[in-house]
């Protein structure tokens, strides 16, 4: 079966907020009031969780067209059969640079989910513009997302992975492990 059709990224579908509040309660995901089954550990990669952008004309401060980084990712999961339905919500904030004239902060970030032998299963990008509102010099805006991850049957889904993090440039990856 293409990974295409095994997996599917959606829109967050909202729910009441009791079930909302009394599924983030427990933090974990049940099939049955007496069974607790995991859910999926997310990972954001320590090297692409923060991005700084420059403009064409240099890389020293004044140059600088924003800065972004990815805040928090919470995960709320669901078992329905052999499938896990994933609630993920991820917090970026932004800093607009010196040298940003248009306002904007566009950004691309990717979601990969690995089974339990690290393989991965699917990667998938997400492009997000996040615009600085009149005078206001830093913005934080949520993307929420729903995978689906199929699962064998019996299985849990607690041995995958989920991973967030930029879409960054070789040059900008760089930048990252020289500032650590």
């Amino acid at each position: 079966m293409p990974l295409s059709s095994r997996f599917a990224f959606g829109p967050f579908h909202v729910l009441l907020p009791a079930v909302l509040a009394l599924t983030i309660v427990l933090a974990a995901c049940s099939s049955a009031p007496d069974e607790v089954l995991a859910c999926p550990q997310v990972i954001q990669i320590p090297d692409a969780s923060r991005l700084t952008r420059f403009s064409v004309a240099g890389r020293d401060l004044t140059d600088v067209l924003f800065e972004a980084e990815i805040q928090q990712v919470q995960l709320v999961c669901e078992y329905d059969d052999d499938v896990v339905e994933v609630s993920l919500k991820v917090l970026f904030l932004a800093t607009r640079g010196p040298a940003n004239r248009q306002g904007l902060a566009p950004i691309r970030y990717f979601v990969a989910i690995a089974d339990q032998d690290q393989a991965v299963l699917l990667r998938e990008e997400f492009d997000l513009e996040i615009p600085f509102l009149g005078n206001r010099p830093r913005v934080a805006m949520s993307e929420e997302l729903g995978p689906r991850i199929p699962l064998k049957s019996g299985e849990s889904a607690e041995g995958y992975r989920i991973f967030v993090g930029f879409a960054l440039s070789h040059e900008e990856m760089s930048y990252n492990r020289r500032r650590r």
